[in-house]
């Protein structure tokens, strides 16, 4: 290593030090998407707690930017400490960690990160006994559209934890920080994206990030920022992004003739484009047009439309590329009903911000007549602006009963058009605000649904304790209590002197038929997601299940199958070498007790990374509830093994929630 690398990098140490990370995070435009990782990571979001319909402390303006890399109160290095010393102690890399630095096993940029173990990461050993070209080859596997929350949360903490990169033992090896970053904008995960890429060195940075950060600006509209980096990249021409930008850029400086050379360029490439070339021709010649449709969308298009001032077709709204719904729904040029319908779709993948679209609600013009009757007249009108409606009306509602009864209809009006998740975390900053108050009770089942499908054990509990105290005089309410009290016990929520039996036993006796076929599958899956977690599952929740006839599941592919249980089960022996076997997992060795995501506590094993990317795979693209349920238990019980508890545990919810819990 050079002395200029070495004072480049302690520069960019004393730069986050100093909150220069952060700073970067603040000055960034756009609407960031909101993260799946742990919710202390997740950023401001432009709007001031107080505001209506804002989230107050706690809720997700939340934020700090990236993490500092330097741990507080380090003593300067003396004269005599080497320069790889220096390196690894300014990244908090050295000491106690017990890494070496010379030789073969030196830090280097791949090594950054804005997750530590302390704050939900998985340590500085997660990467060990993998080669580089091993882990850049897990994390390209990665699934693109991970439809669970669970899961998208697992794939944050891996892809931002800062960790010891493995060794590039050739000039030409793979970039892991690369790899990292484009898993996430891949996924729809933009601000986490952002997140990686302000921790990310910046000079000498792997190049393989120029293509990140110009999604990333393309997305934001940063045009400058964008062709900056696709002049300066030495990319090939015949690879499609930066064809189109470059095509996109040239359009944006008049250059036609660059502009025909490029379309001409990326038509032997990927095929004709027609709404490129209407789009590049408007720009360049300032000629309105009129484009009916987008043919497989992109953000390039969304970008060039806007340049052109060119009003999109509501088609782009219905694209499955969440980067795609991302730009749809930060375009003025497309109508509101398109933006609100792109937003409402993208949540969900974890790909727009709810903050974004709360901002489009308030956008939808209302006569005063409709604030003043939103029930009645939401009732009439139905979707989309249906909710804007009541939207706006429950942030102007200062009686909180009023206000709760309005967040309830608009939830019956996204459960009609399956936009539950995405209208639960556009209202949650009004549902925060409501008080378990005894007028509220009949409240309370919506509020125990609404934390529980956004994995909140603390919003949950609030609400179950309300239920709980009405179970005691009123029946329905005594129902509904024994329905839902499994899905808490499962979320780590809940009454924990209230024993498993207990629990399990109210629902089985308030389900009608439960032992027919269709309840006798449901409890077997109940009670298997409670093994999965490490509840001690009474011999009584099996009374009445019927084995049933042999039952074909989905798997996935038997090399990924195999090598998550073998690297599962390598991590597990060592986690057991001098602990005792708490809890057996089929395949498994063994399950140790560990404590939630974000704990100073977490078990968290070396070489962490490898079991549970593959754990990721092996569950894939599928929404929750439709992979085979061994499969599922498997992932639960391995991801808990791993020190991820929380997300074991909202995996486990998921998939009772969608079996029909």
């Amino acid at each position: 290593m050079t002395s200029s690398r070495v004072d480049r990098w302690i520069f960019f140490a004393a730069l986050i030090a100093l909150g220069y990370g952060a700073d970067a995070q603040a000055q960034a435009t756009g609407a960031p998407a909101e993260l799946t990782a742990p919710r202390s990571l997740q950023p401001p979001t432009g709007e001031q707690p107080g505001d209506a319909g804002t989230p107050a402390a706690g809720d997700d303006a939340q934020a700090s930017g990236p993490r500092r890399l330097v741990p507080s109160g380090q003593a300067a290095p003396s004269e005599a400490e080497s320069r790889a010393e220096k390196r690894a102690r300014l990244l908090g890399l050295s000491g106690k960690s017990g890494i070496q630095v010379d030789g073969l096993t030196e830090i280097d940029d791949e090594s950054v990160g804005v997750l530590t173990q302390g704050n939900g990461g998985f340590g500085l050993e997660m990467w060990k006994g993998m080669t580089r070209a091993e882990s850049v080859s897990l994390v390209d596997a990665l699934p693109k559209r991970l439809s669970s929350a669970a899961l998208r949360e697992a794939a944050s903490m891996l892809l931002l934890s800062r960790a010891k990169a493995p060794v590039a033992v050739t000039d030409d090896a793979p970039s892991l920080l690369s790899a990292r970053a484009r898993a996430l904008i891949d996924m729809g995960d933009v601000q986490n994206a952002e997140l990686l890429l302000a921790a990310a060195p910046r000079q000498g940075r792997p190049s393989g990030l120029d293509v990140v950060d110009a999604k990333i600006q393309i997305l934001k509209f940063d045009n400058a920022r964008a062709c900056g980096l696709a002049r300066n990249s030495a990319a090939k021409s015949n690879d499609d992004f930066w064809q189109r930008l470059r095509v996109y850029c040239d359009a944006l400086d008049g250059k036609a003739d660059s502009v025909n050379f490029g379309l001409s360029l990326l038509r032997e490439i990927s095929g004709d484009d027609q709404a490129l070339v209407l789009l590049a021709d408007a720009v360049v010649s300032k000629s309105p047009i009129l484009l009916e449709s987008v043919e497989k969308p992109t953000p390039i298009h969304v970008a060039l439309s806007r340049a052109a001032k060119v009003q999109l077709p509501p088609n782009v709204s219905e694209s499955e590329d969440p980067l795609v719904l991302y730009a749809a729904a930060l375009a003025p040029n497309l109508t509101i009903g398109s933006r609100i319908e792109a937003a409402e779709r993208a949540i969900p993948m974890g790909a727009a911000p709810a903050a974004e679209l709360r901002r489009l609600y308030q956008q939808v013009t209302f006569a005063e007549e409709d604030l003043s009757n939103a029930l009645t007249r939401a009732q009439e009108i139905g979707g989309a602006a249906a909710r804007a409606l009541l939207y706006q009306a429950a942030a102007k509602q200062n009686i909180p009963s009023a206000r709760a009864e309005i967040i309830s209809a608009a939830f019956d009006v996204a459960r009609e058009d399956k936009r539950y998740m995405a209208a639960v975390q556009a209202f949650r900053p009004l549902i925060d605000r409501l008080p378990p108050s005894p007028e509220m009770v009949w409240f309370a089942l919506t509020g125990v649904r609404a934390y529980l499908t956004l994995g909140d054990v603390v919003g949950t509990d609030r609400w179950l304790a309300l239920l709980r105290a009405s179970a005691t005089v009123r029946d329905e309410q005594k129902l509904a209590l024994a329905r839902v009290r499994p899905l808490a016990r499962l979320l780590g929520a809940g009454d924990k002197s209230v024993s498993l039996e207990t629990v399990i036993g109210d629902w089985r006796a308030s389900l009608q038929d439960a032992d027919t076929p269709g309840v006798s599958s449901l409890r077997a899956l109940v009670n298997g997601m409670f093994m999965a977690v490490g509840e001690d599952l009474p011999e009584k929740a099996w009374d009445g299940v019927a084995a049933g006839a042999p039952k074909n599941q989905v798997m996935p592919s038997p090399v990924v199958w195999f090598m998550f249980r073998d690297s599962m089960r390598a991590v597990a022996k060592e986690m057991t070498a001098d602990k005792p076997m708490v809890i057996g997992s089929a395949g498994l060795s063994g399950v140790t007790r560990v404590a939630q995501n974000g704990s100073e506590d977490r078990e968290i094993p070396p070489g962490a990374a490898k079991p549970a990317l593959y754990a990721l795979q092996a569950v894939g693209n599928a929404a929750p509830g439709e992979q085979g349920v061994s499969v599922v238990y498997e992932v639960v019980a391995a991801f808990r093994a791993l020190g991820m508890e929380h997300t074991a545990r909202k995996l486990a919810l998921e998939t009772v929630l969608a079996a029909g819990l």
